[in-house]
Parts: C-alpha cells; sequence; structure tokens
C-alpha cells in the first residue's frame, strides 16, 4: 500500500517502488517542497527527500551494518545526482532516509515550470536478503513566479531646468515614477498603459548633474521595476569658454559655451571695469571683434599705468548672468599707443655769452648756458608722462613741464665740435618716444699766452715784456685784454700795474737791485682769465764784484763774503749732513757725509744693519740728506759692492731719501738674497750734478 501521509508537514509525496523478495512489504516514496520562490531571480528553491520504510513489524528481518548510497535528482536523467551515505533497517517499521538535498529551479521567462523529480537506493550487496532497492520519480509543475516588466531609459533633451526621458518595457506597465535622486526618493508620472513613454522634469538647478532613475509595474503582476541610473546634467546658461590674449586694436575671436543655441548679450570686462556692451544675436558659439575705436579707447583707458591687463567676458540671457572663470590678456600696442614728441629746440641763456655771439643757437664751449625746449609732448590712449629727459654729450638732464611744453638743462656743454641732443619721452606705460637736435658748438678753452719779460741786458732796471696771446676766436667776435702788476719780492703791494697789447713789446721800469714778482693776468670777452706769475731776478751782470762781501759772482750776485759764486753756486766745498734711520747704524767710524762744490754733489759712507732686514726689489730707506740744496734734481743710481762678494743697488731720491735695495751675493749659486744680517756692511760712493 502506497504511502499517503508524508513524513515532514508540508511536503509532497511521489510514491515509488521497492525490489527484493519482500518488496511489496516496503514503501519508497519522495518528499519534496517549495522553500522558497525569488521573483527577482525566477527562480524556486525545492527540497527533495528520499524514503523507504517496512510495512509491518517484523516481515522482512533486514538490517544494513555497512553504508549505502541514495541519491535525488532534479530535471533531466542526465542532470547531477546528490547522494547521501546512511545506515537502513527494515524491521518494526523503521523509516530511512536514503537521501535529502536542496535544488535552486529556473522557472521559464513566463514564471512557470515543470520539473522531474527522482530518487533511487541500491542495497543489492545483501544478496539473500529481502530488499535490495527503491525508486521514486515524477514530473511536478512547481507555482508560477510573478513576473517583473523590464525597463530602459534614455535622455530625449534638456535644458537649463529641465531633463526630458523616455522609457521602454518587455511587459505593459500601468504606473511610472521617477527619481533624480539615485532612487532615495520617487516622484509619480502617473497611470499608463503602455509599453513605452516619456516624462519631463522640470525645475532643475542649472548646470548640476542628477541621478535619474525610472520605476515601472508590470499590469499583470504589479510589480514594479527600477532602471539603472542615468547620470544626467543640465545645461548651464551661455558662458565663455575661450578668452584668448590679444594686442589692442587686432580682433580676437571668443569662443562660448551656448549647447542650445541662445541669444544672448554679453559685455567685456578689462580690469574689472566694464568696457563695452554688445548684443548677440546669433545661436553661435564665438564672435571676432574687440577691435572698435571705442573699445580700442576703452581697453587703453583700463591700463593707463601698465603695458597689459586681464579680461573677462560677462554673458546674460534673460536675466541669468555669467562670468567667464577663464581670463585672456590684451597688451597695448606700442606703435600705437607710445607718446607724441613734437620736436626738441635749444638756446643759449647767457646773456654774456650772447651779447658776443649775436645768435642764441650759437653756443660756446663751457660758457654758454643752454636750455632745451620739448614741444608737442603728450599721452596717448590714456597714457601720462612719466619723465622727459634730454642726453647730451655723456650727461642727461630731467626736463619740467611748463605750460604745454617740457623746458630744463640749463647747463654748459663741454665740446668743441657740434652735438647732438636726444630727448626721450616716457610715459606712464613705459614706453617711449624721441627726437633730437643738433647742437652747434663754437670751440672755446681759456686764454693762454707766451710771454717774455727780461731786464735789457740782463741787469738794467728797464724791463722789456711781450705778451703773445691764444684765445678761441668764437667767429672772431672774442677780444681779449691785457694787464700785468709787479711788486718787490717778498712785498705785498703791486706798486707797477698796466695794460698791453697782444704781440706788442712794451718796458717798465723794475729797480734792478731788487727781485721783482710780476703777474700777467689774460681775460676775454667771454670772462675767461688766466693768470701767469713771473720773477724778474736782480740785475747781474756777466762779472759781479761785491767789495762789501769781498766775492765775485760769475752771472750771479755772490751770496757770502770772501766766496766765489757761478750761477748761483758757492765754488766752495760745502758740507751738509746725513741723518741714519732707524735699524741702521755707522760702520767702523766711516759715518756718511755729502758735500757740494759748486753744482756738484758727493755722498758716501759705509753702514751696515743693527738686526736683519731685508733687501728686495722694493727695498727699505736706510737714511736721509738733511740740507735741500743738496737734493738731486733727479733720483741717482749707483750699483754697491758690500762686504764680501756681495753687490746692492743705492737710490739717492729727490726728496733726500738714501734708498738700499736688492742685495746679492754673487758667490752663491742661488743668486739674489732678501735677507741682509748685521754683520753685514754696505759702503756707497755716489756723486750727482745739481
Amino acid at each position: 500500500m502506497a504511502r499517503t501521509t508524508p513524513v515532514n508537514s508540508g511536503y509532497t509525496i511521489i510514491n515509488g517502488s521497492t525490489t527484493g523478495s519482500n518488496g511489496s512489504k516496503v514503501n519508497t516514496w519522495l518528499e519534496y517542497k517549495v522553500l522558497s520562490q525569488s521573483i527577482a531571480n525566477n527562480q524556486s528553491t525545492v527540497r527533495v527527500i528520499l524514503y523507504s520504510q517496512a510495512t509491518i513489524s517484523s516481515s522482512t528481518q533486514q538490517t544494513g551494518t555497512a553504508r549505502q548510497y541514495g541519491y535525488v535528482q532534479a530535471g533531466a536523467s542526465s542532470s547531477t545526482k546528490y547522494y547521501l551515505s546512511t545506515t537502513f533497517t527494515y524491521e518494526d517499521y523503521h523509516l530511512n532516509k536514503f537521501a535529502d538535498h536542496t535544488f535552486t529551479v529556473s522557472h521559464e521567462v513566463n514564471g512557470t515550470k515543470s520539473i522531474r523529480l527522482a530518487g533511487a537506493f541500491d542495497i543489492s550487496a545483501y544478496v539473500g536478503k529481502y530488499i535490495t532497492g527503491g525508486s521514486a520519480s515524477a514530473t511536478v509543475t512547481l507555482p508560477t513566479i510573478p513576473q517583473y516588466a523590464t525597463v530602459t531609459q534614455t535622455v530625449q533633451s534638456k535644458t537649463e531646468t529641465s531633463i526630458t526621458m523616455t522609457w521602454t518595457s518587455d511587459s505593459v506597465v500601468d504606473y511610472v515614477k521617477y527619481s533624480i535622486n539615485n532612487g532615495s526618493s520617487w516622484v509619480n508620472v502617473g497611470a499608463v498603459n503602455s509599453m513605452t513613454g516619456s516624462y519631463t522634469i522640470s525645475g532643475l538647478t542649472v548646470n548640476t548633474t542628477y541621478q535619474i532613475k525610472t520605476q515601472v509595474r508590470n499590469k499583470s503582476s504589479q510589480l514594479t521595476t527600477d532602471s539603472s541610473a542615468s547620470s544626467v546634467a543640465t545645461y548651464n546658461y551661455p558662458y565663455a569658454t575661450v578668452t584668448p590674449d590679444f594686442t589692442i586694436g587686432n580682433a580676437v575671436k571668443v569662443t562660448f559655451y551656448n549647447p542650445l543655441g541662445r541669444t544672448f548679450s554679453f559685455s567685456l570686462l578689462a580690469n574689472g571695469q566694464e568696457i563695452s556692451y554688445v548684443t548677440w544675436t546669433t545661436n553661435g558659439t564665438s564672435y571676432n571683434g574687440f577691435n572698435g575705436s571705442g573699445t580700442v579707447s576703452s581697453l587703453y583707458a583700463s591700463i593707463p599705468s601698465a603695458k597689459n591687463g586681464q579680461y573677462y567676458v560677462k554673458t546674460t540671457y534673460e536675466g541669468h548672468t555669467i562670468t567667464s572663470s577663464v581670463h585672456g590678456t590684451f597688451s597695448a600696442n606700442a606703435s600705437v599707443c607710445k607718446p607724441s614728441i613734437g620736436s626738441l629746440t635749444y638756446a643759449d641763456t647767457n646773456s654774456t655769452v650772447t651779447a658776443i655771439t649775436q645768435n642764441d643757437q650759437n653756443i660756446v664751449q663751457n660758457r654758454s648756458t643752454v636750455r632745451y625746449t620739448a614741444t608737442g609732448v603728450s599721452g596717448n590712449y590714456s597714457a601720462t608722462i612719466s619723465s622727459v629727459k634730454v642726453a647730451v654729450n655723456n650727461q642727461t638732464y630731467t626736463l619740467s613741464k611748463s605750460g604745454s611744453n617740457y623746458i630744463g638743462g640749463n647747463a654748459v656743454i663741454d665740446s668743441g665740435q657740434n652735438v647732438t641732443a636726444v630727448c626721450t619721452v616716457t610715459d606712464s606705460r613705459g614706453f617711449t618716444a624721441t627726437a633730437s637736435v643738433t647742437v652747434t658748438m663754437l670751440g672755446w678753452v681759456l686764454p693762454s699766452a707766451i710771454i717774455s719779460l727780461n731786464r735789457q741786458n740782463n741787469f738794467y732796471s728797464e724791463t722789456d715784456i711781450t705778451v703773445d696771446v691764444t684765445y678761441s676766436s668764437i667767429d672772431g667776435k672774442n677780444t681779449i685784454t691785457i694787464t700785468y702788476q709787479a711788486r718787490i719780492q717778498g712785498t705785498e703791494t703791486w706798486t707797477i700795474t698796466g695794460t698791453l697789447q697782444d704781440s706788442v713789446q712794451s718796458t717798465f721800469t723794475a729797480d734792478n737791485q731788487y727781485a721783482w714778482e710780476v703777474q700777467i693776468i689774460l681775460t676775454d670777452a667771454l670772462g675767461g682769465t688766466t693768470t701767469y706769475n713771473a720773477v724778474i731776478q736782480r740785475g747781474m751782470p756777466l762779472i759781479f764784484f761785491d767789495r762789501l762781501k769781498t766775492a765775485v759772482g760769475i752771472n750771479c750776485f755772490p751770496s757770502s763774503n770772501d766766496s766765489l759764486w757761478n750761477n748761483g753756486y758757492d765754488l766752495d766745498y760745502n758740507d751738509g749732513s746725513v741723518t741714519l734711520s732707524s735699524g741702521w747704524e755707522v760702520y767702523s767710524g766711516a759715518t756718511p757725509v755729502v758735500k757740494r762744490q759748486g753744482q756738484t754733489c758727493y755722498l758716501n759712507g759705509v753702514i751696515n744693519p743693527t738686526g736683519n732686514v731685508t733687501l728686495d726689489a722694493t727695498g727699505v730707506d736706510v737714511g736721509q740728506i738733511d740740507d735741500a740744496e743738496f737734493y738731486p734734481s733727479e733720483t741717482v743710481f749707483a750699483l754697491c759692492q758690500g762686504s764680501g762678494t756681495s753687490f746692492f743697488f743705492l737710490r739717492v731720491k729727490t726728496d733726500g731719501k738714501i734708498h738700499l735695495e736688492r742685495l746679492r751675493d754673487v758667490g752663491n749659486a742661488n743668486g739674489v738674497y732678501t735677507q741682509g744680517t748685521s754683520s753685514m756692511w754696505f759702503p756707497f760712493s755716489v756723486s750727482w750734478i745739481k
């Protein structure tokens, strides 16, 4: 008798058969149950269990002590079998479970599903026993799974504040919703009865991205389905995207973002100032311009003290304004906006000079006062003038504004040749313009003269003077004045004065018993003055006998008693003295002495250092001639032999200093010594003509 009640509550029985000599006394069956169904996955989860049980208390008398195998499967006979190892017994109504497995079953697209369930066990290894196996199978129909409608969406169109979406489903839907925040909240579109449709989302924010989903409800199953999210951004209002750099006066192409072809207006902002306003009446995406005269002037006006500036473009559409986030640079055109200068002129403002030249355009070197005037100076395109300077003959002068002109300089020019004055005008942007003028120069130097001043016969009081003057002509308009004055040497009062003619000999009387100081002053018409100073010695005969001093002078007066003088020098020996420098001493009583006879001077002596001393190319001063009358008129050089085989170099300088240097020992292979010691001595003997 087949089993009618399942072991497990809620399960369905599939009765089978049992093999073996007592198979009629044993029930074999399958129990199955749909545990769950997934609407989203269109699948059922089914549990299948294989049982076998004796129907009488002890008729089979069969027990398995070894594990045998039973299995269950779902689907075709070739599908996977799932086994379970177990023990069994067939007496006293014992219940045996030979297999137990849970299957996942996919339904058809309409939600229906029929499937074959089967199970079997085999205990034939127990030969001679009553039961050898059993099986059960059947094709069963699973409960139908309700179905979702599929839904896809696309963007049909969009504006700055709205998005229109279209949707398509594989099933008829009866209700539609949308979400703009990826499903966090939903908005009803309304009831429909279609597999396609569209809807418009309004009131959105400009230039904002939304995560849009469409939700539909399957009309038959009443199940809702969400589409995947679409990231959709609303358009922005028109704005400038490309603002190239440009030079003022040249056309520039500005590119706009304008996907919907809006008609909008825009303005140009230069350095924060709105300088022009243009209404654009096309649905294009670019504008080529900003080179009109009004715009050009406004651009320059925004940078009166700079060579370039930054600009932005502000767009306006239906009251919505956007200033471009990117900026461009506009630059001044130097050739167009540089400053202007009409001319540069000059004039001599020194009335003393112009009274002589009779022409303020003839500039006298180092005498004229030159003033420069720049006319027609102005800044262009809103620029102002920063400086006006004149450079001439390596000098630069700043001119100052005076009325409509710029004036300045007021300085002399040190040049005897024509020079070029260049005026440079610099505006507030740093641009420059120049003008130049050639300055006519007349060379001028202080007057000079060759002067002849002698007592007649080199003795008498009558003195002849001739002054040959050289002075600047100034186109023949210059004149020279020559004056002289004389006084006895050593006195303060000029007792003789007079005026001389150029290159004309004149005579004045200067007592021949005295020496006279004579001063000759040259003054030209331009105020240039040169002064010469001369001395007239006492009147000297070829031979003079001084009875008071019992002395004789040849071409001079004797200065001492009982003496003979020649050309101002005593022909007797005169002794002088020498002072040694610190660190030097007289060697072995040979004290250095200096003598003079007439114009000839003699120096000799022997010295040695008190300690080590360096005698190199620089050398040292070792002594000083005390009396200036013995000083040589030029440095005297002498090579002298020192102690042993040494040599040294001696100098007597024009200031009377005695100098040793370059000690050398010829017996030493190394040549020059630079170190002298206290054991060395240095003899010298040298003479010179005073």
